[in-house]
């Protein structure tokens, strides 16, 4: 008998959709792999025989980059990738970056409210946690009649 971990590599191995599926491993991985700060400007773009093509969003990050091509090269070598190499490109907007926009139904003064309580937080990563918690907390329970 066959274990299902094995049926479904061989399923991916003969459809050919096997760099497909380690791509999309990678690309949730991503700041794992490379740290956030150099996730932030690449994003893994293809693969193509074991080949993977990261777009890097300006010219200084990819020389950047190119001092620890190494470095990443040994990361992906678990993922199978045999070789990286680098495209200047626009990086995909992240749904994350969808998230930050300011939720549409907190007001004006629901909007200074939040600035001015997170404005002396000089973490930018903790100051980013209280605008959503706060924001959360004022648009809760909005939109719905009270009784």
């Amino acid at each position: 008998m066959h274990s299902l971990h094995n049926i479904l590599k061989e399923f991916i191995k003969d459809f050919g959709i096997d760099s497909g599926a380690v791509l999309n491993v990678i690309r949730r991985r991503w700041p794992h792999i490379v740290g956030d700060t150099v996730a932030s400007h690449t994003f893994a773009d293809t693969i193509k025989n074991k080949v993977l093509t990261i777009i890097v969003d300006t010219p200084q990050w990819m020389h950047h980059l190119s001092f620890f091509k190494e470095d990443i090269s040994q990361k992906l070598k678990t993922y199978t990738i045999g070789a990286i190499r680098f495209r200047i490109g626009r990086l995909p907007e992240k749904a994350d970056a969808r998230g930050k926009e300011e939720d549409p139904k907190l007001t004006e003064e629901d909007l200074r409210f939040v600035e001015n309580t997170i404005k002396n937080v000089k973490d930018e990563e903790i100051k980013e946690k209280f605008k959503k918690l706060i924001s959360h907390g004022l648009t809760k329970g909005k939109g719905k009649e009270a009784p």
